[in-house]
């Protein structure tokens, strides 16, 4: 199982090979989210069966990380050789294994990066965002804000989305969102816009009229049209 960081695991490979040991009955497997099996081929030539196992959970550190890991989803890309391998590592684990194509690797991974590393990011920016607005420092900030998004998270596991959903677009408050986006700027502003078109049609799916969706969306693209000077 190579544990790598993605640019190593074609080096790691080839270097393993080139040791000359037979892979007949052996299985290699790496735990790259976004490579497909391929990258293992110099192993597949020695008779490896080849594959990736990839698990969707984070881990920032190794204790807890490790830990994160029961009970986890993996999903898995490769040989059928491999497949068996990976399903009793999955099962000792007690997860449940997912299968994805190779073609659809990135697509897959870009889904875990939205569900883990965005959120994050999206955590940063409120953190700083909510430090400047109330003149306090950002770690009293982000302990301010973590029943919000605890809240948030704990919304998804009872309802999902869209029904976790709350706040201005999901009621369909025009003034507030275009309040919020008035006293942003640059990326921030940005980044907002892209997010509240993405959250209308989350609200529409959860019940929002079509037609004031409409309307918040023209008013936030015409916005973006003019630069964000309207006021």
């Amino acid at each position: 199982m190579l544990s790598v960081p993605d640019g190593a695991i074609a080096d790691v490979a080839g270097e393993i090979a080139r040791l000359g040991t037979p892979g007949l009955g052996c299985t290699a497997l790496h735990l790259s989210g976004a490579q497909t099996a391929s990258v293992l081929a110099p192993l597949a030539d020695r008779g490896y069966a080849i594959g990736s196992l990839h698990p969707l959970q984070t881990v920032a550190e190794p204790e807890r990380g490790a830990e994160r890991l029961r009970d986890a989803f993996f999903a898995f890309e490769g040989d059928a050789g491999a497949r068996d391998a990976a399903s009793r590592i999955v099962a000792a684990a007690g997860g449940r294994m997912l299968e994805v194509h190779a073609n659809d690797k990135a697509r897959y991974h870009a889904a875990c990066v939205f569900a883990s590393n965005y959120v994050v990011t999206c955590a940063a920016v409120a953190t700083q965002l909510l430090a400047e607005a109330a003149d306090i420092g950002e770690e009293e900030a982000a302990r301010a804000l973590q029943p919000l998004w605890h809240g948030a998270i704990a919304n998804l596991d009872s309802l999902g989305p869209p029904r976790a959903l709350t706040g201005p677009v999901a009621r369909g408050d025009l003034g507030t969102v275009m309040a919020h986006l008035a006293t942003l700027d640059g990326q921030t502003r940005e980044l907002y816009t892209e997010l509240a078109l993405k959250a209308l049609d989350l609200s529409v799916k959860a019940g929002l009229d079509a037609s004031v969706a409409e309307r918040i969306e023209e008013e936030i693209r015409q916005l973006r049209t003019e630069g964000g000077e309207r006021r």
